[in-house]
């Protein structure tokens, strides 16, 4: 019987996890539709109604992960348990699935943090019959969701010959996306919405807005590679650090 709600699956075992965060599903400014569907997704899940296996990609530290996380809070009260898969060996679900089965009475979210095979790697094809496709069904009581910063999370070979064989590998490269029915994308930040998030971190930590701190953000962000919901609260912490 599992008593947590929240675990990690390591080389086969089961280990207890604790899950926390620091903000709120309300905090996640700019994502907002992306939240509310992630959101009505699991809530019909953990409800017994229609649901989809989520595929959350795009831009590094655009809230992909803390999404799952803050959701795996939402709902542990409704019987929700979260398992984040470890293994490097993805043919190892099936492992899970008979601990999934003995708890009928829980959901299950196995999730999968920052997924992406490259297209020599044949271990997705055991992954995709994991989800859907085997001779064993995925259990009625759990539902992937896995984070990817690509679009594509098995890469796809660029040739383009004609020939019916690369076609058939193109398309059997691309099946495992089509396990995913719900796919949600996360986008660059615009510089509005960025800053929008600074202010939302420095006004939560009693930062003081300085002078000039919107180009300071604008500029910490560039120096990092691009606007980003994590690089908004790295700045916040960089200012307390440096200016306070």
């Amino acid at each position: 019987m599992l008593n947590s709600a929240a675990y990690r699956y390591i080389n086969g075992v089961l280990e207890e996890a604790v899950v926390e965060s620091d903000i709120s599903l309300d905090e996640l400014l700019a994502v907002t539709d992306n939240v509310c569907l992630a959101d009505k997704n699991i809530a019909s899940f953990v409800s017994g109604g229609p649901c989809l296996n989520m595929l959350l990609w795009g831009e590094k530290g655009s809230g992909k992960s803390t999404l799952l996380r803050l959701l795996a809070l939402k709902y542990a009260s409704s019987g929700l348990v979260t398992i984040e898969f470890i293994d490097e060996t993805s043919g190892a679900v099936y492992g899970l699935y008979k601990i999934i089965r003995e708890n009928s009475d829980k959901k299950f979210l196995l999730f999968f943090d920052d997924i992406s095979f490259k297209d020599d790697d044949t271990s997705y094809r055991r992954f995709k019959s994991a989800i859907e496709g085997g001779l064993e069904s995925k259990p009625a009581n759990v539902i992937f969701a896995a984070t990817s910063n690509k679009r594509q999370i098995v890469s796809v070979s660029s040739s383009d010959t004609g020939d019916i064989y690369d076609r058939d590998e193109a398309s059997e490269q691309t099946s495992l996306q089509a396990r995913f029915g719900l796919s949600i994308g996360f986008y660059s930040l615009n510089k509005n919405d960025y800053l929008e998030i600074v202010k939302m971190y420095l006004q939560k930590y009693n930062i003081s807005m300085i002078d000039g701190w919107e180009k300071m953000a604008e500029s910490y962000a560039i120096d990092r590679g691009g606007r980003s919901g994590r690089l908004a609260k790295q700045f916040a912490a960089y200012l307390y650090l440096t200016i306070q």
